[in-house]
């Protein structure tokens, strides 16, 4: 193995010889190694029973809060590389904390150690015990950097974040912005596995990590840099399950894992009766595994994790539900949520209001209207605004969502949306409807429902771009008595949002309306604008707020069984232009102003709150409920002969 120089400087002799004296982490002239070194010199987190010295459980050596020496540069600093290699003599440096960079580097609360603004990159040293190196199974680097970053083991380059150049690496290096690897730049994806080019460069004693930061062309760009090392990582899930492209034979599972492993489903009838599975031999720590050959309408419970053993579920809250058989008039409760993902108390409010309304009942059909999370879309976004906020229904209900302005601020590594990174989504039309070729937009069915979502945000709203093309042969195909449609941009509003302003709402009830209504549409749902409000029964309005007049509206009453009486459609199957209603619903997460005076509207509040739909047969009942599980407004549309 590699070891380092003797030519270390003063400082470094000084605490090598402090650290083998005391075996704990000490601070000598601004060196020190982390909180996890001074665990791992104490004997690492093994408990009772553990030796001194063992680290054969997970230890982090450098994280957030962690000393370190640095220089910023904003001009030439006259050495090179050389800063990488642990002879390199650092005492001229200044001494901070992990993490480095300018307060708004894109999370402001992290940033311990202020930089210059006009600095264009960062070097950083930090140095770490290693106690026995013989016991290290496995090397991860994680943290949050912006926008290029690279990281050195004593002196051996073991990471390269993809935007930054091949070659030699200098102080005013360009980075490419907005690194698909970096959640949109504030937000690493790691851990990434660097086992094979850090574990050779490692050895008992002490160690140094040596990481940089540069930001990206206009030189405007934030500067972060917060790595994490760690070793002995296991293979824990840390995110999931959740379920996805649910239909009435089978089911995709996913969780993440903290390292890569292969991946089983572990399935069957009861807790204790797991005797099916599904497996993927290749390692990975995004795992996506569809479980098939399933009965319809039939509970199934299940666990996640390797060949060795479940890592996550087996018990009774662990469980789905196959659709019913395609066209069955089988009930089916659906849940509604609106630019929910702030990842912020209103957010449980209005996820705890649902459970005091629904109890054990589970969701059949879980939308999102987009916005899911806030402010960017990045992967760590989704992580807290999610994944942290839904556990147990992900694990229990599919969620199939549409993606909002926010959540389009990032990319996934292939240059495309997020959405489809993140979810596994029927573009090709594997749970009902035409293949639209895409997670941006897509159809699915359950039961007698054909659901239709679609991009309010990047995609061509034209009549004839792609999405509208596809959204006609869709359209022609279906054979479902009720058609749903959903989408981030809503058509009508006088909320924070106004839909005779904004270009995206415009055009999508100028453009997308239309071809719905021909269709039969029976429901469209939108967000955006973060108040409540939903529409009387109405048909062929596309233009402007003050072009809406009594014509457009098919019956005027309050839609409801207790008051006006139900809204009705004449005909079961869906013939054109028998009215919808249209639902704003963007308030899952905050709520915003406005004059909410948009005369196709019935009902306008400001409110945090979602949406429950109960369709069986030919009866759809939705209720808004507000963050108390208060049902504040709700109608019910009939179809077919009167009741």
């Amino acid at each position: 193995m590699r070891r380092i120089s003797r030519s270390w400087r003063v400082p470094a002799i000084l605490a090598l010889l402090v650290a083998a004296a005391l075996t704990i982490g000490l601070a000598l002239v601004g060196w020190a190694p982390s909180e996890g070194t001074a665990r791992a010199q104490k004997g690492g987190r093994g408990g009772k029973g553990s030796k001194k010295g063992d680290t054969s459980e997970k230890t982090v050596f450098v994280k957030a809060g962690a000393t370190m020496k640095y220089v910023a540069n904003s001009a030439e600093p006259g050495f090179g590389s050389e800063w990488t290699g642990a002879a390199f003599d650092d005492s001229k440096w200044q001494t901070g904390a992990y993490a480095i960079g300018r307060p708004d580097g894109g999370e402001p609360g992290l940033v311990r150690t202020k930089s210059p603004e006009e600095a264009v990159s960062i070097y950083t040293r930090a140095v770490f015990t290693i106690p026995d190196a013989t016991v290290i199974r496995n090397l991860f680097l994680a943290g949050r950097y912006r926008d290029g970053y690279a990281v050195w083991l004593n002196g051996t380059e073991v990471y390269r974040s993809s935007s930054l150049p091949r070659g030699a690496l200098t102080w005013n290096t360009v980075a490419t912005p907005r690194d698909p690897n970096s959640g949109s730049g504030s937000g690493a994806r790691g851990p990434v596995d660097i086992s094979a080019p850090g574990i050779p460069a490692l050895h008992a004693g002490l160690n140094l990590l040596a990481a940089a930061v540069w930001s990206s062309s206009d030189r405007s760009g934030d500067l972060l840099l917060a790595p994490n090392l760690s070793i002995n990582r296991t293979a824990a899930v840390v995110r999931g399950p959740y379920l996805q492209l649910g239909t009435a034979t089978s089911i995709v599972v996913r969780w993440r894992t903290e390292i890569p492993t292969e991946s089983r489903v572990l399935y069957g009838s009861s807790p204790g009766d797991l005797t099916s599975e599904a497996r993927d031999a290749s390692t990975t720590t995004e795992h996506i595994v569809r479980v098939a050959g399933l009965q319809p309408a039939t509970t199934y419970f299940y666990s996640v994790g390797t060949d060795k053993a479940p890592l996550a579920g087996g018990d009774a809250d662990t469980s789905f539900v196959t659709a019913p058989a395609e066209g069955s008039a089988s009930p089916v409760r659906v849940w509604i949520l609106g630019d929910s993902g702030t990842a912020k108390t209103a957010a449980r409010a209005v996820r705890d209001g649902y459970g005091k309304f629904a109890g054990t009942a589970r969701a059949d059909v879980w939308l999102m209207l987009g916005d899911n999370a806030y402010p960017d879309g990045t992967d760590s976004q989704y992580q807290a605004a999610v994944f942290r906020m839904y556990p147990k229904l992900l694990a229990r209900s599919v969620l199939w969502p549409a993606a909002g302005n926010h959540d389009q601020h990032s990319k996934s590594a292939d240059g495309a949306g997020i959405q489809g990174e993140i979810f596994t989504l029927p573009a090709q039309g594997e749970a009902g409807g035409v293949a639209s070729g895409t997670a941006a937009y897509y159809a699915f069915d359950h039961a007698n429902v054909h659901f239709i979502s679609l991009d309010s945000g990047k995609e061509d709203r034209t009549p004839s771009g792609p999405m509208l093309a596809w959204l006609r042969k869709d359209l022609a195909e279906t054979k479902q008595e009720w058609l749903i449609a959903y989408w981030h941009h809503a058509p009508y509003s006088k909320g924070s949002e106004d839909s005779d302003v904004d270009k995206k709402m415009i055009e999508m009830r100028t453009n997308a309306l239309p071809i719905l209504e021909e269709a039969g549409v029976d429901l469209v749902l939108g967000g955006h604008s973060h108040v409540y409000e939903r529409s009387f029964l109405l048909d062929g309005h596309y233009g402007p707020s003050g072009t809406f007049g009594k014509s457009f509206i098919k019956d005027r009453g309050n839609g409801r069984v207790d008051g006006d009486g139900a809204y009705r459609k004449p005909s079961r199957s869906r013939e054109p232009h028998e009215g919808a209603v249209y639902v704003t619903a963007g308030s899952s997460g905050h709520t915003g102003g406005g004059p909410l005076n948009h005369p196709a509207m019935f009902v306008s509040l400001k409110a945090l709150g979602s949406v429950v739909l109960d369709i069986k047969g030919d009866e759809l009942d939705q209720s808004f409920l507000d963050s108390t599980g208060r049902v504040r407004d709700h109608f019910t549309i009939l179809k077919g002969s009167k009741k």
